[in-house]
C-alpha cells in the first residue's frame, strides 16, 4: 500500500509539471524578436516552477525531519542531528535553486 502511494505522488507531481511546462507556441516572423522573446519567456516561466518545485520538495522533506525527530528533542545530540539534518537540506534546496538559475546562464556566456 506505501509503494502504491509513492508512486501515486509521484506520478501527480510528474504529471503536475508537465503540465505546467508546456513550451509556449511560438510562430516565427521574419526578424525573430517574438520568437525570441517567446523563448525567453517560457525559459523563465520553467526556471521558476523548477525553483518553485526544488523548494517545495526541501520544505516537505524538512518538515518530515522535525516531525520524525520530535520526540526526541530533549537528547542534544539529537537536535544536534537534527539541525546538521536541517542545515544540509537548506544547502542542498539553495544549491538546486542556484544550479536551475545558473546552467542557463553559463549556457548563454558560451553560445
Amino acid at each position: 500500500m506505501k509503494k502504491i502511494k509513492e508512486k501515486f505522488y509521484l506520478a501527480s507531481v510528474s504529471l503536475t509539471t508537465l503540465m505546467l511546462t508546456t513550451p509556449t507556441i511560438a510562430f516565427a516572423d521574419k526578424k525573430g524578436d517574438e520568437v525570441q522573446k517567446k523563448l525567453s519567456d517560457a525559459i523563465g516561466t520553467i526556471q521558476g516552477v523548477l525553483t518553485g518545485l526544488i523548494v517545495a520538495v526541501g520544505i516537505v522533506v524538512a518538515l518530515w525531519i522535525i516531525i520524525k525527530r520530535l520526540p526526541s528533542a530533549d537528547d542534544p545530540q539529537e537536535k544536534n542531528e537534527v539541525y546538521k539534518a536541517l542545515g544540509r537540506v537548506g544547502g542542498l534546496v539553495a544549491l538546486g535553486a542556484a544550479i536551475v538559475w545558473i546552467l542557463p546562464w553559463l549556457y548563454g556566456l558560451f553560445t
